[in-house]
This record gives structure tokens, sequence and C-alpha cells, in this order.
């Protein structure tokens, strides 16, 4: 036992001690002297307790005032609590917090703790817990009682030993409400921010979705993030399965792909693409034309993408193909017209000019076409015309031009001199008279008359035409079925 516990009962029982001693002096004067020398001998130590009883208070008072000042530095509420809930220390932020003076706080009853009565139960059972060695670290959101303003903060709770030695519970409570108030916000601003890029995406998708064209949006990676109804339905698949997709994955071939993705790059660093290809749909097979125009674009996430559109023009380049077909080919037979013969030819003579090559030009003329047209009917007349095309197709070599000159009238330009066309005509003659003409009316024996003539410097297609007509008109005087040159210069 320490010396100041020791004279803390001598002390209070003092009073006594001497009103007794008074008592026996009265009734026993002998006894005088041996009291008052037993108090004389206690005197010294008695004045020892007293001195360190005061040395001791005077301690615990510092100690006390400088816990009491340690925490009123503590911003965040602290307290100090033993069993019972009894508060026995609490800083400034504490009690103004609360809305009461810190002796207040110290003072009151245990129903109108600062906690409240709703919460003082779960205080309590947690107090114990602490009590008995655990340690408590939560995150509370209440309403403050004084204001109603919300409170987020974290409670932290620990067992120590008080300065009277008691086992206590020391608490803190750190107010997070600002950083939550603003964390709320800036979660909220972010939801309002997604929530706005959804609607924008999604008017973005609708809007795309009407438009006929394909239209593909991908990221720098080449991946698709983006497409259109009309991209998947081109495709075959859905818009989702598209997604994800780069460049590699959507082409016909590898090489094709990595083409696409080197344009993507050049068009991130700011460059246009517009061009025209020509190529197969993949979800038919089907031949197919469209123009490509590919822009660089900000996305609503801020990041550059790739926006294709491939406008579809099929339907147009075949239309012009097929004008330009039946501007160069006779539309009965398919080899070529007059005006498309007539264009090469004069090509040919030119280049032959220039170069001192030979030319020879043939037209043949059908025997008796016009009986055949009268008695069969103007359906077989187009059987045998048709016939005959594809028979001067087998003769002709593919550097001489062939084509349909008017009616039954064929023309050839060869290349080499009136020998080589005498020789070619002779085998286009007996190419027609030596097997009749399959038609609709059975087998027909058909004959060709025709005449040649040479290329002459200065020439012009009209004039080569015209001395081969008069060999053909020669021909067919002389009994047709025969081949004639142009009589001699």
């Amino acid at each position: 036992m320490t010396p100041a516990a020791l004279v803390r009962p001598l002390l209070l029982g003092l009073p006594a001690l001497l009103a007794a001693g008074a008592c026996v002096l009265l009734d026993a004067s002998t006894g005088a002297t041996a009291l008052a020398v037993g108090l004389a001998a206690f005197a010294p130590t008695l004045h020892g307790l007293l001195n360190a009883e005061r040395r001791r208070t005077a301690a615990a008072a510092r100690s006390k005032a400088f816990a009491q000042a340690l925490i009123d530095a503590i911003p965040d509420p602290t307290y100090v609590k033993q069993r019972g809930g009894r508060y026995v220390m609490v800083n400034e932020a504490f009690a103004r917090y609360h809305g009461m003076d810190k002796d207040e706080v110290l003072a009151g009853p245990l129903a109108s703790r600062p906690e409240g009565r709703a919460n003082r139960t779960l205080s309590l059972e947690e107090d114990e817990r602490i009590l008995a060695g655990a340690e408590l670290r939560k995150e509370e959101h209440t309403v403050r009682q004084l204001t109603g303003e919300e409170v987020f903060r974290i409670v932290s709770k620990r067992r120590s030993v008080y300065l009277d030695g008691q086992p206590a519970v020391v608490g803190i409570d750190h107010h997070v409400t600002e950083w939550r108030v603003a964390e709320r916000g800036l979660k909220q601003a972010l939801e309002r921010e997604v929530a706005l890029r959804k609607r924008t995406e999604q008017f973005v998708q609708d809007l795309i979705d009407l438009l006929p064209d394909a239209i593909h949006i991908k990221d720098a990676q080449s991946r698709l993030v983006m497409v259109n109804a009309a991209a998947a339905r081109i495709r075959g698949t859905s818009k989702q399965a598209l997604i994800g997709l780069d460049g590699r994955d959507l082409a016909p071939r590898p090489e094709v792909g990595e083409l696409s993705m080197g344009e993507d790059q050049r068009v991130l660093q700011g460059e246009e693409i517009v061009k025209e290809e020509q190529g197969v749909l993949p979800a038919t097979g089907e031949e197919c034309f469209r123009v490509v125009f590919k822009r660089r674009c900000i996305n609503v996430d801020g990041q550059p993408v790739v926006v294709s559109i491939q406008h579809y023009i099929t339907e147009w380049r075949q239309a012009e193909r097929e004008l330009n077909r039946l501007a160069q080919e006779d539309a009965l037979t398919g080899i070529a017209n007059r005006r498309c013969f007539s264009a090469e030819a004069g090509r040919a003579m030119h280049a032959a000019e220039r170069h001192g090559g030979a030319l020879t030009l043939l037209l043949a003329d059908l025997d008796d076409f016009k009986r055949i047209n009268d008695r069969f009917g103007h359906n077989v007349g187009d059987e045998v015309l048709v016939e005959l095309a594809r028979r001067l197709r087998e003769v002709l070599r593919k550097s001489d031009l062939g084509g349909r000159w008017g009616g039954e009238e064929f023309i050839a330009l060869l290349h080499g001199p009136p020998e080589t066309a005498r020789r070619f005509a002779e085998r286009l003659r007996r190419a027609v008279a030596d097997t009749p003409f399959a038609t609709s009316a059975g087998p027909l024996p058909v004959t060709l008359s025709g005449g040649w003539s040479g290329l002459r410097p200065g020439d012009t297609l009209s004039a080569l035409v015209a001395r081969a007509d008069a060999a053909l008109y020669l021909a067919k005087r002389q009994g047709r079925n025969r081949m004639l040159g142009e009589p001699p210069a």
C-alpha cells in the first residue's frame, strides 16, 4: 500500500483520535506524559504523509490539466467514458458539437447524455465490449440533433486506463461530412454524366440507324465501338456481334484489313479519305460498289475515333456498266456495234499509220437473208444473226476487231496484209457454209459473201469501207457464197 493510501484513512480519523486522547487526559492525568511522547514521535511521519498527499494531488491535477489541454487541441470530438456511460473527460470540440459546456456534459445524468436515448443502449453495449478488450472503428451517418444537419463520422473506440487507475473507453468521432458530401456530389455528378452519355449514345445510335448507308465508328486501335443497322444488315449479323471487331476481322483478306487499319491511322492524324471500292456483300456474296468516306471525330468520351460511311452505289454502277455495254455492243448479237467498231477502228488505223502496220478491212453480208425473214419470220432471222456473230468470234484472232455493221452486214478489221484477209475470209465463209445453222425452225443452210480492202496512206474508215463494199457487191454479182478482194488501184 502506498503512503498516500495509508495516510488518507488516518487523516480522516484524526479528530476522533484527538477527542479520545482528551478524555484520557481528564480522567487520568497520569497518562499525559505518555500521550505527549507518543504524539511527538508520530508528528514527523504525519507531516511527511500530508506533504506527500499534497504533492500527489498537485501532480494529479497537473496530469489532468495536461490531458485536458491535449484533447482540447484535437479538432474532432474526443471523450473518455467509464463503465456505465459516465463521461469523465471531453474536449471542447465534443462539447461544442453537442451544444453543451464540458462541465455540463460531465455532470449530466445518464438519460441526458449527448448520444441520446435512442443510441444509449447500443453505446453501452459497445463500451462493455471495449472494456473487455475489443476495438471499434465504424462509420456512421447520423443527423445532428441541434441543427438537423446530416453528419458523417468515423467512430473509433479503444480501452485505456484513466488517471484514477480505473478502466475507461477513449473515443474520437472523426467528422468526414465535407468529404462524404463532396464524394456524394461527385458521384451524383458522375451518374448524371454517365446518364447523359448513355442518352447521347442512344440518340446517336437512333440517328445513324435511320441512315441507309453503312456507318462504322472505330477507336484508335481500329476496333468497332458503334455501328448502325445498315452495317449489320449488310453483314448479315447483329450490331452487338460487330462491336469489338477490328479491320482484320471485317476484311475479306488479311492484306485488305491491314490497308484499312493503315488508313484509320492516317485519319486519326487528320487526313480525310474518300475512295470507291468494288467488292461483294458479305451476307449474300453479290457484287457491290461503294464510296467510302473516312474522317476523324471526337467521341462522347472525349477520345478520337474514325467515322467511316460506306455509301453503296451498286445499282448506279451496274446501270452505268449496262449503258456502256449497250453503247458499245450490238443488242442482239453481243459483238461491237457500228459506233464502237468505228471508234476502235479509227484508233487502230491511226496507230498503223504512225508505226507502219498493215490493216485490212473485211465487209461480209448474209446471202438471201430477206428470204429467211420472209419464210421463217424475224425471230428465226435473229437466231441466224446471233449464230453468225458467234462463228465470227470463233474465227477472229485476239488482235482482230469484229462487229455488226448494220442489218445482216458484219465487219472485221484484221492486222496484216490483204493475203491475211483472204485466208481469214475463206475460213469464215467455210465456217458459215459448211454447217447449217440450228434454229427454232430447224437446221438452215446459210451462205456468206464478202469483200476486203487494204489500208492505204491517208485512208479514212469511210474510204476503206467503201472499197470493201465494192468488192462485196462484186462477190454478190458473181454468184454469192464467195469472198473477193478490192480491184487493184
